[in-house]
């Protein structure tokens, strides 16, 4: 059958790097490799490859395509594990929300957050307490402190809010984020220091040499080739896949209790609100409802999960929880299941302990083993930075006798992420978007989103519009995304598959209303890729059912 050339437009970290990484993972011998390509993964490949040392990391799917773009998409201090009394991990958080603005500010964003206080739930002086105890800690920071609201000064801020028993109000600060960009700006940073990167590698076991860990066998998922990666180090961190990945090892590793985040999406004319809104629930959790663009997204729940690790769907309890709460708050809205329009649903990987899923610790672990293997567990996607840099210390203390070289301290606190090297993001973003418009003629909505996703790197993108003027043109009608970033996606972010770019290197496939922009976003990825006609359609197929997948609780619902 004929199969077009591929068409190349150029690149630094595209299926072409991938290749020559998986022959380089066999020819080459490593200091560490890494298993697990979420948030936790990249950074100890990132922290371990800026301090010199040979690094290869591998993932089983797509980088972040486990619990790494499935969170509820905050850097934040936890406010409410004050509540817990775990106060070193509030501020070790606070301390990693500030340094992240530095290091990617055009992916992490100050928000305002806004809790309701009712009768009955939290009392306000407690709450009082906590948010000075929050500025406390925080004292570095630079955004702004807590305001203390009546209720007349709540209701002017969310109008839509329940005015029974309603008591006064909070506002704070705290920080959104793309979650699975901010992942992979880490991967590309790692690979921009030298670490051999490659997604859809799978680890299948591991050989050793006189009782010391010297191989990482693979396999090449897409292919189904296998290889060996020889190595002095091995590190899991591989989430709540390290049980599964530790059956080939005899050690069993630390005891894991996954737990079930899951949020929904409405449109912004169904549910608007103007900030962050805490709300409480019928267990007197805390449940957000934040607003991005023309959407509303509601999350999460944390219920204790022993299904499939591989495909983790929303149930029609996990929906009724979410809306029970929401119509609480917003009873005129009368949010019902059919208004949602996309989701997804996430495992925690927490260490197990005993008590609710929501009171389990959030804090992280690491065990280490006298044969060379690593492992990290736990944590929160706030504190990455700080679990690579303890986890990487560890390694080269306890196996300096494995390790050749001398090797950096770490340097991750003061090295901005791929696209972040910028001293001050808004007027960065203003002045480019006033160059962009004239320019390029682009909407504002397709500039900003560039500049959001890309930072300094969205120029990279425009090239691309230079050899072929239609790649400027938005992926479909009023959409943010033009069709040279299914393009860049390919050749400079590793994307393989249709899914890759919809969902992670996008977020097309949870807020993209009713379009269906996969056809379009698959043709371009295989005239570059030399994707067949029936490969093609099958990834189409594919990302569809995906898509399906979303909506599982309505058969339980309807």
């Amino acid at each position: 059958m004929f199969r077009p050339k591929p068409k190349s437009y150029g690149g630094t970290f595209s299926y072409r790097t991938r290749i020559a990484n998986l022959n380089r993972m066999q020819e080459e011998e490593f200091d560490l490799v890494v298993i697990g390509g979420g948030v936790t993964g990249a950074a100890i490949a990132r922290d371990a490859a800026m301090r010199g040392m040979k690094v290869a990391l591998i993932e089983k799917i797509d980088f972040a395509s486990g619990t790494s773009s499935k969170s509820s998409r905050m850097i934040h201090g936890g406010l409410r594990y004050l509540k817990q009394l775990d106060i070193g991990l509030v501020k070790e958080s606070l301390s990693e929300r500030e340094k992240l603005l530095h290091l990617a500010p055009h992916l992490v964003h100050p928000a305002p957050n806004l809790i309701p206080i009712y009768s009955g739930w939290l009392g306000r002086l407690e709450l009082h307490i906590g948010m000075h105890g929050y500025d406390l800690l925080a004292r570095d920071s630079s955004m702004g402190r807590h305001l203390n609201l009546s209720p007349q000064e709540v209701l002017h801020e969310e109008p839509l809010l329940r005015e029974e028993n309603l008591s006064g109000g909070f506002i704070y600060y705290d920080c959104l984020v793309n979650d699975s960009r901010l992942t992979l700006a880490i991967v590309k940073s790692a690979h921009e220091n030298g670490a051999v990167v490659a997604n859809y590698t799978q680890a299948i076991g591991f050989g050793l040499d006189k009782g010391l860990l010297r191989e990482v066998r693979f396999r090449e998922i897409l292919k189904g080739k296998e290889g060996v990666i020889r190595t002095r180090v091995v590190v899991v961190a591989a989430g709540h896949w390290t049980a599964e990945l530790l059956r080939h090892h005899d050690h069993p590793g630390p005891t894991l209790r996954p737990t079930k985040g899951v949020h929904l999406v409405f449109p912004r004319n169904r549910l608007k609100v103007n900030k962050i809104v805490v709300v409480p629930t019928a267990d007197k959790r805390m449940i957000f409802v934040v607003p991005l663009g023309e959407y509303s997204y509601v999350g999460t729940t944390d219920t204790d999960y022993t299904g499939s690790l591989d495909k983790v769907l929303v149930e029609d309890t996990d929906v009724t929880y979410l809306l029970d709460a929401v119509n609480q708050c917003f009873p005129s809205l009368n949010l019902r299941p059919t208004d949602i329009v996309s989701s997804w649903a996430g495992l925690r990987p927490l260490i197990k302990e005993e008590g609710a899923p929501s009171k389990v610790s959030r804090d992280y672990h690491v065990d280490l083993y006298d044969d060379g293997l690593a492992i990290i567990t736990g944590g929160k996607l706030t504190t990455h930075r700080t679990m690579a840099k303890s986890l990487v210390d560890q390694v080269l203390e306890r196996y300096d006798h494995l390790l050749e070289g001398d090797f950096s301290p770490c340097s991750t606190a003061e090295t901005p992420l791929v696209g972040g090297e910028m001293a001050d993001f808004p007027s960065y973003l203003k002045a480019q978007s006033l160059g962009l418009k004239e320019r390029w003629g682009l909407s504002q909505i397709n500039v900003e989103h560039l500049i959001h996703s890309y930072g300094r790197n969205h120029m990279d993108i425009l090239a691309l519009g230079l050899r072929d003027r239609k790649l400027l043109e938005p992926l479909g009608p009023g959409c943010r995304v033009i069709r040279a970033q299914v393009i860049y996606a390919v050749e400079d972010e590793m994307a393989l598959t249709l899914e890759d770019f919809m969902s992670r290197r996008t977020s097309l496939i949870y807020f993209n209303g009713q379009q269906d922009l996969a056809s379009t976003a698959a043709k371009l990825m295989g005239r570059v890729l030399g994707w067949s006609r029936p490969h093609r359609l099958a990834e189409i197929r594919k990302y569809r059912e995906t898509v399906q997948q979303m909506f599982n609780f309505r058969s339980g619902l309807s």
